[in-house]
């Protein structure tokens, strides 16, 4: 199963000015995170302090993280990179040829 990091930033253009507004669209999208990581596709998730940014790191299939992140939009961008455990770079670097 691949692993990914999402670096995720809130589109700010879709975020509603009205303070009321505001706190009921953050928390549904709290509400949707907490159920992602619950399902056990998202491994964790976190926000980066003063920033509409942050992280997720999510294990399935191409087509599963397509789908997530699809039901994110068009309120958050996403750059989205593969990772690799310590194991699977080992096993690459020896796969190397001479």
């Amino acid at each position: 199963m691949a692993k990914y990091i999402l670096l995720w930033e809130v589109d700010s253009t879709r975020t509603p000015e009205d303070g009321k507004t505001k706190k009921a669209q953050w928390l549904g999208f709290q509400d949707m995170v907490a159920r992602h990581l619950k399902e056990g596709l998202m491994k964790a998730w976190g926000g980066f302090v003063g920033e509409m940014k942050g992280f997720a790191i999510f294990e399935g299939s191409a087509t599963d993280l397509h789908t997530i992140t699809a039901t994110w939009t068009p309120f958050v961008k996403f750059n989205v990179r593969e990772i690799l455990s310590v194991e699977e770079v080992n096993k690459a670097t020896k796969a190397l040829p001479e």
